[in-house]
């Protein structure tokens, strides 16, 4: 993994993403915190996972019982109005 702040990378962005085209990852920084990550198009961690349970399993899922009845519109509004 590379690091590297925004200004370097924007002088030098062709030598950084010939990093990240042999396959590393490029850690961009501002201000000495990480904001973004640039990852080879085909990397093994981004590709999307599977679930980590069965669908069914969502059926199983108890909400949350409300004590009294809400309206949405009227919740809405009061929020609104406290703006």
């Amino acid at each position: 993994m590379t690091t590297v702040n925004v200004a370097t990378l924007k002088e030098k962005l062709s030598h950084y993403l010939k990093l990240v085209q042999e396959g590393q990852e490029v850690v961009v920084t501002s201000h000495r915190q990480r904001i973004a990550r640039i990852l080879p198009a085909f990397a093994p961690d981004s590709r999307l996972k599977g679930p980590s349970r069965p669908v069914k399993a969502l059926h199983q899922l108890k909400g949350v019982k409300l004590r009294r009845p809400v309206s949405a519109v009227h919740t809405l509004l009061e929020d609104r109005k406290r703006r």
